[in-house]
């Protein structure tokens, strides 16, 4: 299958490029930062820029887009907003026209009120919460998720949303004993965290799931 991965060099898109490719994939990785590897494999691009999207998903079957601004706080909130909103409207247009069989995108669990200042009505939290984005970034992602609804309805392809928790590498592990003296420390998301081989592989399966229209799953496990 020809993958065309957006924000491949990021800390989880790493992991999901090795791993699609690992089960025999062929994977474009379409970032703003080279990943290194060899001529063909990584394009640099910005998906804000529409002719860009169309050019690096012609000739694509699926497209797992993870490209954007990581996290609140990193940029100003309007240009989180500008660059993340714009972006996955842009990656969805191309897979619309490109007639691609199926988009599995990043999510957050930001959506769903974090920081949790005021508590959520459920805990754990499932996906049936109601979303309630407290930052531009958080609000950017809501509205990927809306714009996934129309594309799939206009179009029939699946799109799989993954609302991922905190990603933990390997190396990350180590912190974890600092947590737990004090409780408020991961109050902000209620303890969860998920490590990037686990978002690799929801990526992977949401590639392959028998889902149709737009669906969005919550990614975490509890600390």
């Amino acid at each position: 299958m020809r993958i065309v991965v957006t924000g491949g060099s990021g800390k989880a898109g790493r992991w999901v490029v090795r791993g699609l490719r690992e089960r025999g994939h062929d994977v474009l990785n379409v970032d703003v930062v080279h990943d290194g590897s060899a001529f063909g494999l990584c394009v640099i691009a910005d998906l804000t820029d529409l002719g860009q999207a169309h050019d690096i998903v012609a000739g694509a079957d699926s497209v797992v887009h993870l490209a954007a601004i990581p996290a609140p706080g990193l940029r100003p909130e309007g240009e989180t907003f500008r660059n993340n909103a714009l972006s996955t409207y842009n990656v969805f247009a191309a897979a619309e026209r490109a007639g691609v069989r199926r988009v599995v995108w990043a999510s957050s669990e930001t959506v769903l009120g974090l920081p949790f200042d005021t508590p959520p009505a459920v805990a754990p939290i499932d996906e049936t919460i109601e979303p309630r984005p407290e930052a531009s970034y958080a609000l950017a992602k809501l509205l990927g998720e809306e714009m996934a609804e129309q594309v799939a309805r206009r179009t029939g392809s699946p799109f799989v949303g993954l609302r991922i928790s905190n990603i933990r590498e390997p190396d990350e592990y180590a912190d974890f004993p600092g947590y737990w003296d004090d409780p408020r420390l991961r109050k902000w998301n209620l303890w969860g965290y998920v490590d990037v081989r686990d978002v690799a592989q929801a990526v992977a399966r949401g590639l392959e799931a028998g889902t149709t229209g737009a669906e969005v799953r919550i990614v975490y496990s509890p600390l």
